[in-house]
């Protein structure tokens, strides 16, 4: 019963967005003093999975070996993302990709790498309606560290809220989290209640965990 109950929760969310208008029929135009909350992958890029992204952090930041690793339990991730939850997929995808890894030589591949990836994966109708808001604002599952430089200093957003890493004293990041954890879910809109002051006037989002944090904005597209 409990499985049926959701299933059938899920199909029920997966319509709820499917009635939201898309992202290529949102107007662009009067929204010189308007704030929008946007997702990031999926949303303000193409691509709806970030394991490249993740891929590139342990090859670069890491190793062959980490990557390899990373690699090898991708299955794993992918059964636990899509038959358990977002959150224990991601928790996997950021252990295996950065546990043990120096937090400068994050930062260095977040400045350094990521940014060119990221950039030619941008959604065009996405970065339509998003460059065209005066306040912006990136809400992620992946962590900060990893994409604030690429959306600050090429999307032009003022807030980014993602998921915290921990990192022990001497610089190292441990592989775990910082609480609330994997920012999905009702975690995206508590963390926009709590950073914007003012409710934000456009919401993008790409999927159903979206759902809690788009329905805090006056206008909503996917």
């Amino acid at each position: 019963m409990k499985k049926a109950a959701g299933v059938a929760m899920a199909e029920e969310e997966q319509a709820k967005l499917r009635s939201y208008p898309g992202v290529e029929k949102c107007s662009s135009r009067g929204r010189e003093k308007q704030k929008i909350v946007a997702d990031l992958d999926g949303t303000l890029t193409r691509g709806r999975s970030s394991f490249p992204y993740f891929m590139l952090m342990a090859l670069e930041g890491g190793s062959v070996i980490r990557a390899a690793l990373l690699m090898a339990v991708s299955p794993i991730v992918w059964l636990l993302y899509h038959l358990v939850s977002e959150d224990a997929g991601i928790r996997l995808l950021i252990f295996v990709s950065i546990a043990g890894l120096k937090l400068k030589d994050i930062e260095a591949v977040a400045r350094a790498v990521l940014p060119k990836f990221y950039a030619e994966d941008i959604h065009p109708e996405s970065w339509r309606v998003f460059s065209s808001c005066y306040h912006r604002c990136v809400v992620t599952a992946n962590p900060r560290v990893m994409v604030e430089f690429f959306c600050k200093n090429h999307l032009g957003a003022d807030q980014v809220f993602g998921t915290e890493i921990q990192v022990t004293s001497g610089g190292r990041a441990t592989g775990f989290l910082q609480s609330p954890g994997v920012l999905v879910g009702e975690h995206k809109r508590n963390a926009i209640k709590a950073g914007c002051d003012t409710q934000p006037d456009i919401g993008l989002g790409d999927r159903p965990s979206d759902l809690p944090f788009l329905n805090l904005c006056k206008v909503t597209s996917v």
